[in-house]
């Protein structure tokens, strides 16, 4: 379980690095990590760049550390087989489909209405950024939640610790910024153990990440046209629609389909 040690480690570093940062634009101390609605734009891009040159420091450091003994290439390349390639795409149409469904199901229900939230270009534009960050988010996610965690987990643990433990870190590296409600940490939880699963009965990452990257395209696009007046603990909400019951229920037979399918 030193992989444990090695998040911690990881979160110490980006703790230490931020207070830099901090102290630097003459800004106070604090125990969340990301910018707030009050910073300075150039300290929200600083801390912005600290948090994710971390992230990608860590996966490239991971497979040199002395208990792995390899190097990025030999670690990370069976993780992606070239005749598995397809199964980003199943991945992605899955998450868009599943989430179309998802969707019209709760606005059919009254629970969300279509109005427009912004102008066509700037609609246009994040819906862009939405489609860009898809792939870029997942580039990053995957190989260090799946490809370094879980892959160790499974190697030290087995599959009955290795799939939910990782979920809940998972889960629980969404919350490390300052949130308003803790509570959608469930659903990013059922949304880790699919991703899981995904990895754990395909042996590659192709398929989690073509899942993550629908989702994560479906849920930036809605954001542009889609509002919520229903229950949050039924439909979730705009940043987390994951969060809620149907759309975790959609999850589970997801991931029980998974399990058996592959």
């Amino acid at each position: 379980m030193w992989v444990i040690g090695y998040l911690a480690a990881i979160i110490l570093l980006l703790l230490v690095a931020q207070t830099i940062v901090l102290a630097l634009f003459k800004e106070p101390f604090q125990w969340t990590f990301g910018a707030n609605s009050q910073q300075p734009k150039s300290l929200k891009l600083a801390l912005k760049v600290v948090l994710q040159s971390t992230l990608i420091g860590s996966i490239f450091l991971f497979p040199h550390l002395p208990w792995v003994g390899s190097s990025v290439a030999v670690y990370y390349g069976p993780f992606f087989p070239a005749d598995k390639v397809h199964y980003f795409l199943y991945g992605q149409l899955c998450a868009l489909g599943l989430s179309i469904g998802i969707y019209g199901t709760e606005l059919a229900g009254g629970w969300l209405y279509y109005k427009p939230r912004f102008t066509p270009k700037k609609a246009f534009t994040k819906s862009a950024l939405s489609t860009l960050s898809s792939f870029t988010v997942v580039a990053v996610e995957e190989p260090f939640f799946r490809g370094a965690i879980m892959h160790t987990l499974l190697v030290s643990a087995g599959p009955w610790v290795a799939i939910p433990l990782s979920s809940v870190l998972f889960s629980a590296a969404h919350f490390i910024r300052k949130v308003r409600t803790y509570w959608p940490s469930v659903g990013l939880a059922f949304l880790g153990l699919w991703l899981g699963v995904c990895f754990y009965k395909t042996g590659n990452l192709w398929l989690s990440m073509g899942l993550h990257s629908g989702g994560i395209l479906s849920i930036g696009v809605h954001r542009c046209f889609l509002n919520y007046r229903g229950p949050e603990w039924l439909i979730g909400t705009q940043t987390f629609p994951i969060a809620g019951a149907i759309a975790i229920g959609v999850m589970v037979v997801g991931t029980i389909v998974t399990w058996f399918i592959f």
